[in-house]
């Protein structure tokens, strides 16, 4: 969940927003591996959405149901 809450705090909320794996294990202090490992489960969950940007790279940010779970983990 603490993939989840990151994206949250960083307001990956929409596609403007979305960060790359990379920039995520950086912040959460883990491998790549275990990241994208993550995100493609939160994806497959449908917590959160990925696209490839215009430079190549694969982009990630938190759905509707994404925020809706975030905030449930605070109530």
């Amino acid at each position: 969940e603490r993939l989840l809450i990151t994206l949250h705090n960083l307001c990956a909320t929409s596609g403007e927003m979305a960060k790359k794996s990379g920039e995520l294990a950086e912040i959460l202090h883990t491998s790549i591996d275990e990241i994208n490992q993550n995100l493609e489960r939160h994806v497959s969950d449908g917590y959160v959405a990925a696209f490839t940007d215009n430079e190549g790279n694969r982009r990630f940010y938190l759905t509707n149901t994404g925020i809706i779970r975030v905030c449930s983990l605070f109530s």
